[in-house]
């Protein structure tokens, strides 16, 4: 009996933990929407609350750590990290060779441009 109550317990706590990160990210979409709206000129041409810069790097800075939210608690990154480390690292690794393996095609391309004119010899 009392295992079953310790497994409801933890499935609420869990429940709980779901709802809080969806009310957060619900509150930082709605602070995206809010910087992106003081970035806006105002129509009889004035100058914007905040520069667009500053309303591009609040934006990111809210969609970063959305998404750090999301990895961590829906993609269950926080309990699993563990068992995901064997298949992330993998994925660097090849990655990062893919990327050695295609450099000298994507550098040296434009050697094999056939659509540009050659330029004139010399005489």
């Amino acid at each position: 009996m009392a295992e079953s109550h310790s497994h409801e317990e933890h499935h609420s706590n869990l429940f709980r933990a779901y709802m809080l990160v969806a009310i957060v990210l619900g509150v930082a979409t709605a602070t995206s929407f809010f910087f992106n709206w003081l970035a806006r000129p105002v129509e009889d041409g004035g100058a914007a609350a905040i520069s667009r810069i500053i309303a591009f790097v609040l934006i990111l800075s809210v969609a970063i750590i959305k998404a750090t939210l999301v990895g961590l608690y829906f993609m269950h990154l926080k309990w699993d990290w563990r068992l995901l480390y064997f298949l992330i690292v993998p994925a660097f690794i090849l990655g990062t060779m893919m990327m050695f393996v295609l450099l000298p095609d994507t550098v040296f391309s434009w050697h094999n441009d056939f659509s540009i004119e050659p330029p004139p010899a010399p005489r």
